[in-house]
């Protein structure tokens, strides 16, 4: 099934694109770091993927473990050897953190600390630090919900910033802003959707500056991150948000195609399945906004092109599956999405054809999981990891691995501002042998034992 709403491209852009198109790769298409969401590359589906990682592991198998200046919802970036994982501190969050560590000795290489431009108390119910960082050969590109965006180099010296709130207003949104932004070889690319006038931003690398603007409307509340996906060899850029789905022009923010029969979809990321293949996640809560269609925007996308006219092609629509605030996965021809409650649902990634309905031991996943060689890394957002087998019979492998003791999960409401809400599990990232594992203000190196 199609969507008949397509922006034609005047041909002269198209040269342009052809031109310049040095410019519109992607960091991991040039390079093989893992990237958010998934953090997965085209290694996790050789033969033997899944035993250069641990199956199963406690508290006493930590490699390192190290506490973070602030408090943050965001995943580590991964450069190389080095980490780089975002916070924020004080009773409005008026002090904003980009630390780097050393992967494997966990040694913290060095801190910038960020004043905030746009200070907010500081709440269990809004963001803090939610986007994740971005990384090149360049430096590290860090955004914050205070609608500060930096760049620094590798050593942690800062070679611009922009304060967004003071330059384009206020960003109403009642959870905070949480978009993570995205990157080609030579821009990084901002989605700002809120109760007010939105837009996506594209920003110039070296200089910080605008290179372009695309606005969106008023977007009600929405969390999502775009995604850059490759069409016949181009980048596009990709918003699944608030009841659309989007795709934007890299090079001049031009709207190609648009597909409205969609809701629901304000949390969960694209997530990239190659050839212009994505798949798309709905988390049915009418208090986060819009949940008209939701019920039919868990699906497998396609974005085709003939010409100098692009659309949007759906070629499947889950029947039962739903999404939460992890993005879906799809691995070894299965996709998987997880509801708020915990359950996994496995669909052929063909045809969309359920293959099973299962509650997992680990329960609701703020993370997305993992997946590699013949197993699935669901990171349970009390703590608990559950491993199961990828294939069409549920099976877990492992279950109840932590990297923290159940005792000192307990809920920290009595403590700072920083600290209240639990000690959640926001990401589990794959690095070499083992995972890093971040909750809001520790990170967790684990390894592969012999």
């Amino acid at each position: 099934m199609k969507h008949t709403q397509i922006r034609l491209r005047p041909s002269r852009l198209l040269i342009a694109i052809l031109v310049v198109a040095s410019q519109a790769h992607t960091y991991a298409d040039t390079t093989g770091q893992r990237s958010f969401p998934s953090f997965a590359c085209s290694e996790d589906n050789a033969k033997g993927a899944a035993e250069k990682y641990p199956l199963q592991w406690s508290p006493n198998s930590v490699q390192w473990q190290v506490a973070l200046s602030g408090y943050g919802q965001s995943c580590p970036a991964i450069f190389g050897r080095n980490a780089f994982v975002t916070s924020v501190s004080g009773t409005n969050k008026e002090s904003q953190f980009v630390e780097c560590f050393d992967i494997e000795a966990g040694k913290r290489l060095w801190q910038y600390t960020l004043d905030s431009s746009f200070p907010v108390e500081s709440s269990p119910m809004v963001s803090r630090a939610a986007p994740t960082p971005i990384s090149d050969e360049l430096g590290v590109y860090a955004f914050f919900e205070s609608g500060d965006l930096i760049a620094l180099d590798h050593l942690g010296k800062a070679k611009w910033q922009r304060p967004l709130q003071r330059e384009f207003g206020t960003f109403v949104n009642k959870f905070g802003l949480s978009a993570t932004p995205v990157q080609t070889a030579k821009h990084i690319y901002v989605l700002l959707d809120h109760s007010g006038d939105s837009f996506l931003l594209c920003v110039d690398k070296a200089t910080g500056e605008t290179t372009w603007q695309a606005a969106r409307g008023k977007r009600a509340h929405s969390w999502s991150s775009p995604a850059v996906i490759q069409v016949d060899g181009q980048s596009v850029i990709v918003c699944s948000s608030i009841g659309s789905l989007d795709a934007y022009s890299c090079i001049d923010g031009m709207l190609l195609c648009s597909y409205n029969k969609v809701g629901g979809n304000s949390v969960a990321t694209p997530y990239d399945l190659g050839n212009g293949r994505f798949l798309v996640s709905s988390l049915v809560r009418p208090a986060d906004g819009p949940s008209e269609n939701a019920l039919v925007s868990n699906l497998s996308a396609k974005i085709v092109r003939s010409g100098d006219m692009y659309d949007f092609q759906i070629d499947w629509i889950a029947e039962e599956a739903r999404g939460s605030f992890c993005s879906p996965v799809d691995h070894a021809g299965f996709s998987y999405f997880l509801n708020p409650q915990g359950v996994l649902y496995c669909l052929d990634s063909k045809t969309g054809k359920q293959h099973y309905a299962k509650r997992t031991s680990c329960g609701a996943c703020w993370a997305t999981p993992f997946a590699v060689g013949d197993r699935l890394y669901l990171f349970g957002k009390e703590g608990d990891t559950t491993v199961i087998n990828i294939g069409a019979e549920y099976e877990e492998l492992a279950s109840g691995n932590r990297a923290w003791s159940i005792d000192s999960a307990t809920d920290d409401s009595n403590s700072s501002p920083m600290r209240r809400g639990g000690h959640t599990l926001y990401a589990g990232i794959p690095v070499e042998n083992g995972f890093l594992v971040r909750r809001g203000d520790v990170l967790y190196r684990l390894r592969m034992t012999k």
